[in-house]
């Protein structure tokens, strides 16, 4: 169908959806061209009374480390902080290799080292050093850059590196290599060698969980983006795993017996049996299936429709329900879980939360990065764009969050944290990670040391007591 006349029936199906229903039309957008992705208003889709604006939270910002080179992960691990290297990023200059910018490495660092952020001032000298080399990314698993060529003729590095996720039953850290090379000018090419590795402190080496075979696609067709036709590589039923199901493998979560990945750019979310892993350290690369694609039965306050949900990139999990952030479509929406962390069929998503959605011709969006829940079941979500924190609260599919910031409404709450305010300079959000004690952990590019060419801080953010009485 020409991409008019399904933004058409995603329209028509939007108006219906105002009207509760027991069941409603599709929510179609215009398929994924390049990027060029159009997505339905789900603002319309949340009741405007629910628009009320609530109270913030005072908070305060604390820097815990500013060692971590462009960190893109953080967990928790015998009572210290684990953070993943991302590499260096695109805004940066992207890749040099006369910086070491330790791409894919995990570090250490001590989550009773920190010091209030003060707007201006840069890291203490103990705060700059509060990381420690964990592992270096093994250059017989990962596709590392080759410094014997240019970047931009690098067709086969795996970076940068993102998410990073910790099974407490197999002890395995586990890593998402998006897939591509950052360039200078702010520019991206994908590569399609898209991955997830794992570390297993068990025998302290790197093994493969997925892997896309970068021979399937031609160079030619490497840009900003790689067709989701070669994804996966081969046809499954036929062939072993690794099946490179992951176009852009960029969150996941460890649920029950699973592991669960996200793809941003085909929209999918695959679910790995981590079995084998967790009885044999040497295990093979798991079972796996894609359990999600774009289109989902979702349930709001204005009734049920099939919809079109684009861009999964955080997943969580609380209280038997999956939970998926959509970085495209800028929504958080849940599924019932089984007992053994499977999903619960037939599939039926709830909408639980609505941020700014992608506008492919303001080419903006809240830029929805991760989801987190504290010690209360309160979920936490983080956006790039403009560097902001939403505690979303105990979710309720009766009465969705709203925080678009565009202002066309009132929000259901301030953001919890605004970076930019709290550090004085414009400052982006990236994973977050709520350690045993309560403590919210955030990952930022933000150059809080004298260097000019290497940057990242992980932050920590503190809610201030109320006064008894107040």
């Amino acid at each position: 169908m020409h991409s008019s006349a399904l933004l058409l029936v995603g329209l028509l199906g939007l108006v219906a959806c105002t009207a509760p229903a027991q069941r409603e039309p599709a929510l179609v957008g215009v398929p994924y061209e390049a990027k060029g992705e159009v997505v339905v208003d789900f603002g319309a889709l949340v009741p405007a009374a629910e628009g009320a604006r609530e109270q913030a939270t005072p908070v305060r910002l604390e820097r815990v480390s500013a060692g971590v080179p462009w960190p893109r992960g953080v967990v928790s691990v015998d009572g210290e902080i684990i953070v993943l290297a991302r590499g260096r990023h695109r805004n940066a200059g992207g890749v040099d290799h006369s910086i070491e910018d330790f791409t894919g490495c995990l570090f250490r660092i001590d989550p009773d080292i920190a010091e209030p952020v003060i707007p201006g001032a840069l890291a203490s000298p103990r705060v700059a050093a509060n990381a420690a080399l964990l592992v270096r990314a093994d250059p017989s698993v990962f596709q590392l850059p080759d410094v014997t060529k240019a970047p931009i003729d690098d067709v086969l590095m795996s970076r940068p590196y993102c998410t990073l996720i910790f099974d407490p039953v197999s002890r395995n850290l586990i890593v998402c290599g998006y897939s591509g090379v950052d360039l200078p000018a702010k520019r991206f090419r994908k590569n399609a060698t898209d991955a997830i590795f794992r570390y297993d402190l068990r025998t302290e080496r790197w093994h493969t969980v997925e892997q896309h075979d970068a021979s399937v696609v031609p160079p030619e067709e490497l840009g900003y983006a790689v067709s989701n036709v070669h994804y996966p590589h081969h046809d499954p039923a036929l062939n072993a795993a690794p099946h490179g199901w992951l176009n852009g493998p960029n969150g996941g979560c460890v649920v029950g017996e699973f592991l669960y990945a996200a793809a941003k750019d085909n929209h999918v979310v695959v679910q790995y049996d981590l079995t084998a892993i967790r009885e044999d350290p040497d295990a093979g690369c798991p079972p796996s299936r894609v359990v999600l694609d774009s289109m989902v039965e979702l349930s709001s306050p204005r009734g049920s429709a099939l919809t079109e949900l684009l861009g999964p990139s955080a997943i969580a999990v609380q209280d038997d329900f999956l939970y998926v952030g959509y970085r495209t479509s800028s929504v958080v929406v849940r599924f019932p879980l089984a007992p053994n962390g499977d999903l619960v069929q037939p599939l039926a998503a709830q909408l639980v939360a609505v941020f700014e959605p992608w506008d492919s011709e303001k080419q903006r969006s809240a830029n929805l990065i991760d989801l987190a829940f504290d010690s209360r079941g309160e979920l936490f979500v983080s956006c790039s764009r403009p560097g902001t924190i939403w505690k979303v609260g105990k979710p309720d599919p009766e009465r969705p969050f709203y925080g678009d910031s565009r202002g066309e409404r009132p929000l259901k709450a301030p953001p919890y944290a605004d970076l930019t305010l709290l550090t004085g300079k414009p400052t982006s959000c990236g994973n977050l990670h709520f350690d045993a004690r309560d403590r919210l952990y955030l990952c930022a590019g933000s150059y809080d040391t004298e260097s000019d060419r290497i940057a990242g801080v992980i932050y920590r953010v503190v809610a201030d007591e109320p006064v008894p009485g107040s």
